[in-house]
């Protein structure tokens, strides 16, 4: 393999064999680590309940994405096919679509791995006509109404930030207020359009966001980080085939309803921040997580702006590039510890990191 994962108070110093170590929420998770089943399907929990893709397959998805050789239509495709060949049949409900126009790929039903790759196999390889964004969060709306699926939903909406039959704002706004939903828009829109893109989506609710497309092209975890986590107090047994040595970070923690680092947090960053500079292939994730004091959305802003905090002192201090650092929140998914006391709340609200890529 050709990664490594650091977590919070752990020393990655070790080379090659197999090497048992403490996982506390998060890690990195490779195609390698599924097929070959060093990650197994118990050791994971959902984040979320079900997971709704809408699929852009207008015409604008014909242009060939910057210099890959494919066009946007191709890549959305084969990047969603390599990801099902590994992803965890764990209980998600799943529901493919296209929506330009609007065509049923794979039913809302429990997520089966074989299934979704024969679904997969009729999504258009060529796009035609409009992109009528509208229209289809209508259809969605249909979905949720339904009631064949309970709990959060993820839907993942591959967009350029164009759309054609009326703005689809107020719709989208309609659908975060009255479901427990996650837009998370994966864009391939010009700079000028997707900041506007990100505004409106993050003003949606806490756990809405937009992922640039390149992005979510090189990091799986932003598809995996979406939709389960591992759990909190598993232990992992995990594989190298890579020496690694001088990177100890230890938990960011925060006082209740903060999110300022403290000279101590500056400074278990700044190691992490020259680590990388170092390692210019490497990337971090880091995920936000809170207590289980408040309101699940209210938490799921806090933990956002946690871990926001965290990649802003990277990318200011240390010039680490936004596209190495994955960004997840939680809100109080998946405690380290008991809520049911003080202790226990100190140490779940938190950031964890890790590093990949190496």
């Amino acid at each position: 393999m050709k990664y490594r994962m650091f977590r919070s108070a752990l020393l990655a110093a070790f080379l090659g064999g197999l090497v048992a170590a403490p996982v506390l929420a998060l890690e990195i998770i490779t195609e390698e680590d599924m097929v070959q089943g060093v990650i197994t399907e118990d050791q994971l929990v959902r984040v979320v309940d079900n997971a709704i893709f809408m699929l852009d397959t207008s015409s604008s998805m014909n242009e060939e994405f910057k210099d890959t050789g494919k066009t946007k239509i191709e890549l959305v495709s084969s990047v969603f096919k390599k990801r099902n060949s590994y992803f965890p049949e764990i209980g998600h409900k799943f529901g493919i679509y296209t929506y330009t126009p609007w065509k049923e790929i794979y039913p809302i039903q429990i997520y089966n791995r074989q299934k979704v790759a024969a679904a997969l196999n009729t999504v258009p390889t060529k796009g035609e006509g409009p992109t009528p964004i509208k229209k289809g969060l209508e259809e969605l709306e249909g979905i949720l109404k339904s009631g064949e699926m309970s709990g959060r939903v993820a839907v993942f909406v591959f967009s350029d930030g164009e759309y054609t039959g009326g703005n689809p704002s107020k719709i989208a706004e309609k659908l975060a207020t009255n479901y427990d939903i996650c837009f998370y828009v994966i864009s391939t829109a010009k700079e000028s359009i997707e900041t506007t893109l990100e505004e409106d989506v993050a003003a949606l609710n806490a756990c809405s966001r937009v992922i640039p497309f390149e992005d979510y092209l090189n990091q799986p975890r932003y598809t995996s980080g979406a939709l389960f986590n591992v759990v909190a107090t598993e232990e992992i047994v995990t594989t190298t085939e890579t020496r690694i040595v001088g990177l100890e970070v230890d938990n960011i923690l925060f006082a209740f309803d903060e999110s300022e680092l403290t000279d101590k947090d500056k400074g278990e960053l700044d190691k992490l921040g020259q680590f990388m500079k170092d390692k210019p292939e490497s990337y971090a994730v880091i995920a936000g997580y809170t207590d289980n004091v408040g309101t699940e959305n209210y938490n799921e802003g806090l933990s956002q702006r946690r871990t926001d905090m965290v990649a802003s002192y990277l990318m200011s201090t240390h010039g680490i590039d936004k596209s190495r650092l994955v960004l997840q929140w939680y809100g109080s998914v998946n405690p380290v510890a008991s809520n049911s006391t003080p202790e226990g709340r100190a140490l779940n609200r938190r950031v964890d990191i890790a590093v990949g890529g190496l």
